[in-house]
């Protein structure tokens, strides 16, 4: 009992100390690091703003750290993105178990903007040509653990630190996000997160639910819809996606955001078992209008076989009958 009255006031005194630190920089400055915001995963990006009500696989270090207690095994993911003009975004995340009722997990961030070449002139301000070229980038790193409260309680948090550079002169912060997952019932998952608590970050708040049906023996489908705020300029947003998943080895997504960096989204992916892991590929492309589009692949590896947690579910909870699905899992 002791233990677990430590664990929460713990858990409770890392999310009140990241809102205070927004509050105490509040106004301070102006909103950077706006790289942030973009989304990395080929599925959680065609899921969109819902996804952080679903957070069950390695991505949730990213969209929604209390989802980390959905893994019962360590799992990795590698993203890589063709953004905008001559960008490329780099993710990699992983998680595994510490504990019964924690997770620890983390994940890194580049993006880089392509070559660019400098620029010279004289001291009155005349063009002389182009020297040797430089990389822009941005780069962030995270630290996530996410805890069980109760049976269908989660809470997670990020403490994590930015940096963005260009040509050497180079900007960093650091910064937490604060989430909560609620299992409303056996089918229905609701979250809520703070995103990039800290001073001159681009406070973001996200909130969705989601859903998960049976359609058949080994066919399910996952809808989520949400909705995401950014105290920068305002604009509250939303999107919604589904997600059906053969349990075979395919699954298919389409979703759609109102945001200018959301539009349409597809997405496919596929899953392989092989024992003792599971293999994971998936593809997105986001069709952004005028701006054209990005394209999302990922990779990722799920130890301990695909059906190791089902199967501890499902020998605690049955006698000789099939459980229900208790949580968004795939």
């Amino acid at each position: 009992m002791l233990q677990k009255t430590s664990n929460k006031t713990l858990f409770s005194m890392a999310i009140l100390a990241l809102m205070l630190l927004d509050m105490a920089f509040a106004g301070t400055g102006t909103d950077s690091m706006q790289f942030l915001n973009i989304k990395p995963s080929a599925r959680a990006a065609s899921l969109g703003d819902g996804f952080v009500s679903i957070a069950n696989d390695v991505n949730a270090v990213f969209y929604n750290p209390a989802g980390l207690v959905q893994s019962d095994n360590m799992e990795l993911s590698f993203m890589h993105m063709v953004y905008l003009a001559d960008s490329s975004y780099e993710f990699g995340a992983v998680v595994f178990p510490l504990g019964e009722k924690i997770r620890l997990g983390g994940y890194l961030v580049y993006l880089n903007y392509g070559n660019i070449p400098r620029t010279t002139e004289n001291l009155a301000g005349d063009y002389l040509g182009s020297a040797a070229s430089f990389v822009p980038y941005d780069l962030a790193g995270a630290i996530s653990i996410g805890y069980k409260l109760d049976s269908s309680i989660n809470l997670g948090v990020n403490i994590k630190i930015a940096v963005s550079d260009i040509d050497g002169n180079s900007l960093s912060a650091f910064m937490g996000d604060a989430g909560v997952l609620v299992n409303l019932s056996e089918e229905i998952n609701a979250g809520v997160v703070l995103y990039n608590l800290g001073a001159g970050s681009p406070l973001t708040g996200r909130a969705g639910a989601s859903t998960k049906l049976a359609l058949a023996e080994k066919d399910y489908l996952t809808i989520g819809a949400g909705v995401n705020y950014s105290k920068e300029n305002g604009a509250l947003t939303g999107s919604i996606g589904a997600e059906y998943f053969d349990r075979s080895m395919f699954c298919l997504r389409v979703g759609y955001g109102t945001a200018e960096a959301d539009g349409i989204n597809i997405g496919v992916g596929t899953r392989q078992d092989f024992g003792d892991m599971t293999g994971m590929l998936d593809y997105n492309i986001t069709m952004l209008g005028d701006l054209g589009s990005t394209h999302r692949i990922s990779l990722g590896i799920k130890f301990g076989g695909e059906n190791s947690g089902r199967n501890k579910n499902k020998s605690n909870n049955t006698k000789g009958k099939i459980a229900p699905v208790k949580r968004l899992g795939q």
